[in-house]
């Protein structure tokens, strides 16, 4: 189960990040800051469903004003089912929509981490290391960052490289299997990563990531943030576990392109209604990458102050993407948008067109109090949201059977406890 395949992590610390927030950061003067947080994420599509559980923990000490040291743990347990076999809608014509299996996924993934930073007044200077480890996957990603201020901390520019070494587990295939087509997926986890792996290989995935960013506050009551990213990945993409009916008589393993270049422009404004003691934002978002797909993103943040330690945030976001060039929804044939697209199949819908809609809300409550809780405790934060993201595919079928009740449920609470 790959739940971190080509993704490579890059912390920003921008001026930008909590757009005219409504309070002083929290823990701006601890010297020890604790953050905990656990997240349900829930969706039950056509013949697939998934429950993952994510709780993390993260401890930052700041010895001197100059140095940050930081170092976390998360983890995501994961139960459900997912598509093994996929089949479109020509051949579901001819054979039964059961032609489309489901396999069972358990998956434990750990990750701990890492990261110093030395800030001056204007300048600061981040680097970290982080490991991650599943039944079928390994990751080693190393990160650095540059911010600097200007013209009295009203504008900010920031660069970030993050690098990923990652192997992931497959299936040793037949010798007598020599086309991508004769190749058969992986069946399960077992022998992954162990001395005495009979039948079993490990595929490298290298990932880069770059982003450089500039935030400026225009006035005291309006800021924006101007994002560029971008991500190389080489390696392997594809899912082991999955087959795609390429034939009569013919299903093979998922076949994916080993490069994949991405860029991404990111631009964010927020506004301060004093009057109202609340703030808007909104975020645009264009993405491209060398497999054809395109997408657009908008989404809408309003937040306002209803107590002295309270707020609540309301949240909107629109997402529309295209298919990759090789996507088709039946590789066995067809007319437009199904048949064979050359050298490589897959049965991912988020490789599909397909838009998207999310609804959410977040609950912030904050104390701090004049005198230490306990003697040791300078302020709480306590935050809860829950958001609902709903999947609409303008081709992806099941054998012909359109996925329904794509719905997506995460909830998370969390706490930050400055010391």
């Amino acid at each position: 189960m790959q739940l971190t395949r080509g993704r490579g992590v890059v912390p920003t610390l921008s001026l930008a990040a909590a757009l005219v927030a409504l309070a002083e950061p929290a823990h701006a003067d601890d010297v020890v800051v604790l953050d905990t947080s656990h997240t349900l994420f829930y969706e039950a599509p056509t013949k697939t469903h998934m429950f993952v559980y994510s709780p993390s923990a993260d401890v930052q000490a700041s010895p001197w004003t100059w140095l940050d040291v930081r170092a976390g743990w998360e983890a995501d347990v994961v139960s459900g089912a997912s598509v093994a076999t996929k089949a479109g809608s020509a051949y579901g014509n001819i054979h039964s929509p059961d032609v489309v299996t489901a396999a069972s996924v358990k998956d434990l993934r750990n990750m701990g981490r890492g990261e110093v930073a030395i800030k001056g007044d204007t300048t600061s200077l981040t680097a970290g290391y982080a490991y991650g480890t599943e039944h079928d996957y390994r990751s080693n990603s190393l990160h650095v960052n540059a911010r600097t201020d200007a013209y009295q901390h009203n504008t900010q520019f920031e660069l970030s490289y993050a690098r990923n070494f990652d192997q992931v587990c497959d299936r040793v295939q037949a010798s007598a299997a020599v086309l991508p087509s004769e190749w058969t997926a992986l069946e399960d986890s077992t022998g992954c990563f162990t001395k005495a792996a009979a039948g079993r290989t490990t595929r490298d995935i290298g990932v880069d990531t770059y982003e450089a960013s500039w935030a400026q506050s225009w006035t005291p009551v309006f800021v924006t943030q101007l994002t560029y990213s971008a991500q190389l990945v080489d390696g392997f993409q594809s899912d082991p576990y999955r087959s795609v009916v390429l034939g009569e008589g013919i299903k093979a393993q998922e076949h994916e392109p080993n490069e994949r270049a991405r860029e991404a422009v990111t631009a964010r404004f927020a506004y301060y209604f004093r009057s109202l003691k609340g703030a808007a934002r909104l975020t645009l978002r264009g993405y491209h990458d060398t497999w054809a797909i395109d997408s657009g993103t908008a989404e809408l943040e309003l937040e306002k102050s209803l107590l002295e330690s309270f707020r609540v945030m309301l949240r909107g976001r629109v997402y529309k993407q295209g298919g990759a060039v090789f996507w088709s929804d039946d590789y066995t044939g067809g007319a437009p948008p199904l048949g064979p697209k050359g050298q490589y199949w897959t049965g991912d819908r988020e490789l599909s067109p397909f838009w998207s809609w999310l609804g959410g809300v977040r609950l912030v409550w904050r104390t701090a109090p004049t005198r230490r809780i306990l003697g040791i405790i300078s302020d709480i934060q306590l935050t809860g949201s829950f958001n609902v993201t709903d999947y609409s595919y303008d081709e992806y079928t099941l054998a012909g059977v359109p996925v329904s009740n794509a719905l997506a449920y995460v909830g998370t609470v969390s706490a930050s406890i400055g010391f």
